[in-house]
């Protein structure tokens, strides 16, 4: 048959391969895609990086489809396309992950050892400063349904969604948008934040946003903390060898001012200094710019606010001293004798003295804002009533807006508190709130004795009992703030908690004092998940459950001294820090003022 009678060759349907096998034999490479192409492809993947830093530009939603339905091309098993892919643009939900991914990274930092304090000079996350976040969801469907591939190695719809998530990251990259891979989180706590059913694990939270810095190589290989491995060291021909293998390095309604705290980071990134150089306090001066909307003032005001009150635990042994001597310390520091009341004079600070529940008659030149005689016994029935609680929360917002609008010129908010007996309170609030046992939250407070110790951590332990709680040694079953405040609360711990809301709606900074001030700010978290991005902590006390406290607010504390004063002593020693980081920010040159070549 002649090749022109020859029938000719059937079209191919649409979505199979058009090759032939001699085509194939003749050009293997045939499937390649030009020089251009694939050094475009090679250099997406050598120059994508783990981001942080975000610009607060919105993502184009055409990009947006674009890496999407990269991550959806991703191979898979079987072809099960486990992935599933929660765009998040909430900014209440960005806000609690990142306390939940602060808090994680403080808890981590310890296991570092001697690295703990490198480790906390890196910045882990760009929660809130991205636009969007984008969890992926690996779905394991139903364990019944037979998947081809699946059988031999459960695994691999985790691997296959692994496999999104590098697609989604490359088409990012190629997009000219930064994806940052955010682990510091518990997947339990994700998975209730965004009501992921319990068959579903989250992956991976990613953020995504036009990038504010352009690494040129791994991050934290530039941080000096770890180095890429040699190819050689994890290529092995044939079979394993062991001397290749090497160890692994180790409800919002004012949410923060991103613009202010971007303003402030790229004017400490042109001061005349080694960048991050200032360590801690570049971020504690970005923190207050997205709570105030500029940096700290070169010498802060603050407004003071103290809130006394009894309990009616005291009746078991739980402090050295009866409830007269809250009132007496309270009228102390009213009259300026105490530790507060010298702070607060010296460097012209507002002081209020409030009476929310002292047993005493309300001592001179304290205001008095009495809600009940002290708190009921929390070992035979609920501290406080429905009633009180709902008074005393919003007790705090009255007294801060007193303070705010009596006194102009008010920068933050500085809060303390006073009650013999209150340790033991709020050992109980931490133990409630945290899941933990008493052993972990009751210290020793005011001094007692081993004996004095184990009477607490008894009365904490009956009274957690007697409500219903069940922490355990590590990490129990928590109870919702409100439950907490009401079964072993206090009335100054309610408060103080309606206090911080107030403070953070107004955008001041809350500068919290010590364990009982950083746990009623860890009620009102609890309450309102917003009121976190307005804390800042001035120290970590020598109580054992405050540095619990602080990790589960996300929060570093600026000074460390082994106080146990409270009365916001330690938040107005906290003060001065502030504001010579705000004298630095402010007041410092830049490379284009000096003359300076600066870092490129």
């Amino acid at each position: 048959m002649s090749s022109d009678l020859r029938p000719p060759r059937p079209a191919t349907p649409e979505g199979f391969d058009a090759s032939r096998a001699a085509e194939r034999a003749a050009d293997p490479s045939g499937w390649r895609f030009s020089d251009d192409e694939r050094a475009s492809v090679y250099r997406v993947i050598a120059q994508r990086r783990d981001i942080r830093r975000f610009r607060p530009d919105p993502v184009p939603q055409e990009a947006l489809e674009r890496i999407l339905a990269a991550a959806h091309q991703a191979p898979s098993v079987g072809l099960m396309q486990p992935w599933r892919l929660i765009v998040v643009s909430e900014l209440e939900t960005k806000l609690e992950l990142r306390r939940l991914a602060q808090r994680e990274r403080l808890l981590q930092a310890d296991k570092f050892d001697d690295r703990a304090r490198h480790f906390l000079d890196q910045k882990i996350e760009g929660i809130v400063e991205a636009p969007l976040g984008i969890c992926v969801c690996c779905d394991h469907g139903d364990p019944g349904a037979e998947i081809l591939g699946r059988g031999t190695i459960p695994e691999t719809d985790v691997y296959s969604a692994a496999c999104a998530i590098e697609n989604l990251w490359l088409a990012a990259r190629a997009e000219g948008l930064g994806i940052g891979w955010v682990s510091f989180y518990r997947p339990d706590d994700l998975r209730a934040l965004l009501q992921i059913p319990a068959r579903v694990d989250p992956m991976a939270w990613l953020c995504v946003g036009w990038p504010d810095e352009r690494p040129v190589r791994p991050g934290l290989e530039a941080a000096g903390w770890s180095k890429r491995m040699p190819l050689e060291d994890v290529v092995m021909e044939e079979r394993w060898r062991e001397d290749a293998s090497v160890p692994l390095a180790g409800t919002v309604s004012v949410g923060p001012d991103r613009a202010a705290a971007i303003a402030a980071r790229d004017r400490s990134d042109q001061l005349v200094k080694p960048a991050g150089s200032l360590g801690a306090l570049e971020a504690l001066i970005e923190r207050w710019a997205s709570i105030t909307g500029a940096a700290p003032p070169s010498r802060p005001r603050a407004g003071v606010l103290v809130c006394a009150a009894d309990h009616g635990h005291v009746v078991h042994g739980t402090s050295l001293f009866d409830a007269a001597v809250s009132a007496q310390v309270a009228g102390a520091a009213a009259r300026g004798q105490s530790a507060v009341g010298v702070l607060a004079r010296r460097d012209d600070h507002e002081l209020l003295i409030a009476d929310v529940g002292l047993v005493a008659a309300t001592p001179a030149g304290v205001r008095d804002a009495k809600l009940a005689a002290g708190s009921a016994d929390m070992t035979v029935a609920p501290a406080l009533t429905d009633a009180q609680l709902d008074a005393a929360l919003a007790l705090g917002a009255q007294l801060v807006a007193e303070l705010t609008e009596r006194e102009r010129g008010i920068e933050c908010i500085a809060l303390g508190e006073i009650g013999i007996g209150n340790t033991t309170t709020t050992a109980a609030l931490a133990s409630a709130l945290l899941g933990v046992e008493a052993q972990r939250t009751v210290g020793r407070g005011t001094g007692v004795d081993a004996a004095g110790l184990e009477r607490k951590r008894a009365v904490v332990s009956a009274a957690l009992t007697r409500a219903g709680i069940r922490p355990k040694r590590s990490e129990g079953s928590r109870a919702d703030a409100r439950t907490a405040l009401l079964q072993v609360g206090g009335l100054e711990l309610a408060a103080l908690a309606g206090a911080v809301a107030e403070a953070a709606r107004r955008r001041l900074p809350v500068v919290l004092d010590g364990y009982a001030v950083a746990t009623a700010a860890l009620a009102a978290v609890g309450l309102d998940p917003a009121v976190a991005e307005s804390l800042i902590a001035s120290h970590r006390s020598a109580e054992p459950g405050h540095a619990l406290v602080l990790a589960e607010l996300g929060l570093e504390p600026i000074l460390d001294l082994r106080l146990r004063l409270g009365e916001a002593s330690g938040a107005l020693l906290a003060l001065p820090v502030l504001a010579a980081a705000g004298a630095l920010h402010r007041e410092m040159g830049t490379f284009a003022e000096s003359g300076v070549d600066g870092p490129r």
